[in-house]
């Protein structure tokens, strides 16, 4: 179990799902950040600059000595915190006022931007340079067009120092984030990816123990995954039902093989112990190829109705129409009708046009026409019909023999049943099971009922398959 669980799709789907929640949040933490501090420091700049321009005009307007006034003359407490100095062109100081709190041996040399006296025009610079772990200075220079320089500072709190507590808060909730990111993410992958594992114990399942019948539990909702297991579910009916068809069949060539060959080998013993009479040799001979034809024609009927009732006959398609088809297999037993006095109609009025196997669709009609010829008494009648409906075409056999028995029904259709009223007709007992198979395989049906005045009618129904536009 635990192996399974580690290598799930779904651990996998929540620990990808966690990192890329992990990526896509400390992206936006770092610009949350960069934002922050970029804020922070260009308020600090913005402040500096101002005062930067204003000392600027006072010493445009009246020298260092009314910029000298104006900064004794203010006693706010935003002045006295800054420090503001007036530098000559080599770079000394020709005054400076220092804040209380700025006790630094080297503060001029400090205050010194690297690259000053580089500057060739009227704007403002500001850098700011570490004081130490705690505390930053930061400072705006505004060359004067004598070429001198002043400097304006002021002493802030570290960006590093400051930030700090956002930094721990973040990697705080972030770690806690990360763990319900994980834990949320694996619950609903694990409940998402539901019908991928009961898909695989459903395989599971089929191989250890061969249950042909086992299916996935039915999914909800429409999603991809439900849909993948229903179709899965479908392709198992379609193998159960191919593997149905093979035993079954396997089954029936057994079972109606075993009469034929038993016959073939008693023949030929027969003939072996005649001595040697060229005519009984001949007539046994003859008989086996009689046996033989018949051992050929039931494999070929077999295998015809096993394809058909596996979705794989082999169909191929032409526009035919049904009244040729009927006329043909008339004329193939008309001279079966006429040795047993029976008589043989058709009615074909209009035209019964289709898109099917006329090959197909002819055995299907020999072996209505066969069947009902079968069970009519001498002197009977069998009446064929062709109709064009809407979109489909239907032949009925009605014939005035002793009819299929209600509890027969359904048993006809199936393979090698002989009902009691057929116990002495000779046949494979896969006449009607092709005629089925036939049918459904182009996408109709056949069926059975009483016919008026007595008997049986059977019906053949077939879809048209043709355009609107062309249905007759």
């Amino acid at each position: 179990m635990l192996e399974r669980f580690r290598q799930s799709l779904a651990i996998r789907l929540a620990v990808l799902y966690t990192l890329v929640f992990a990526a896509g949040a400390a992206a936006l933490f770092g610009v949350l950040y960069w934002v922050l501090a970029r804020s922070l420091e260009l308020r600090e700049r913005d402040v500096l600059v101002q005062r930067a321009q204003m000392y600027a005009r006072a010493y445009a307007e009246g020298g260092p000595a009314l910029l000298r006034a104006r900064l004794s003359a203010d006693a706010s407490p935003e002045v006295r915190s800054l420090f503001v100095r007036l530098l000559d062109a080599g770079g000394g100081t020709l005054f400076a006022t220092i804040p209380s709190d700025w006790v630094e041996a080297q503060v001029e040399r400090r205050l010194v931007p690297d690259g000053w006296g580089g500057w060739n025009s009227q704007e403002i610079h500001s850098v700011r340079i570490p004081r130490d772990d705690a505390r930053d200075f930061t400072v705006a220079s505004q060359l004067l067009p004598d070429g001198r320089l002043i400097q304006v500072a002021h002493s802030t709190e570290s960006r590093a120092l400051l930030l700090g507590p956002l930094r721990r808060d973040f990697a705080g909730v972030g770690a806690v984030a990360l763990l319900l990111s994980l834990s949320a993410g694996t619950v609903i992958a694990w409940r998402s990816t539901r019908p991928l594992r009961e898909v695989a114990d459903t395989a599971r399942r089929i191989i250890d123990t061969d249950d042909l019948s086992a299916r996935v539990p039915a999914p909800q909702g429409s999603g991809e995954l439900a849909l993948l297991a229903r179709q899965l579910n479908a392709l198992l009916d379609k193998n159960e039902r191919h593997v149905r068809v093979l035993r079954e069949t396997l089954d029936d060539l057994a079972h109606d093989l075993r009469t034929p060959l038993t016959r073939l080998r008693g023949t030929a013993e027969l003939a072996l112990g005649d001595g040697g009479d060229p005519a009984e040799a001949r007539s046994a001979l003859a008989d086996c190829v009689e046996e033989t034809d018949r051992v050929l024609h039931l494999l070929e009927v077999l295998l015809d109705v096993s394809a058909a009732e596996g979705g794989a006959l082999a169909l191929h398609k032409e526009r035919v129409d049904m009244r040729d088809l009927v006329r043909r297999a008339v004329d193939l037993y008309s001279e079966v009708a006429e040795h047993k006095a029976i008589e043989l109609r058709t009615q074909l009025d209009a035209p019964s046009e289709l898109v099917g196997d006329p090959v197909r669709l002819g055995q299907a009609l020999s072996n209505l026409v066969d069947n009902a010829l079968k069970y009519t008494p001498d002197g009977g009648r069998v009446t064929v019909e062709a109709a064009a409906e809407a979109g489909a075409v239907t032949v009925t056999v009605t014939d005035n023999g002793p009819g299929v028995p209600q509890a027969e029904r359904d048993a006809i259709w199936r393979r090698l049943y002989r009902g009691d009223a057929s116990r002495s007709q000779r046949g494979l007992g896969l006449g009607l099971t092709l005629v089925k198979a036939v049918a459904e395989a182009h996408g109709g049906a056949a069926s059975v009922e009483d016919a008026p005045g007595g008997g049986a009618r059977f019906r053949l129904r077939v879809p048209a398959g043709l355009p609107a536009a062309a249905q007759p």
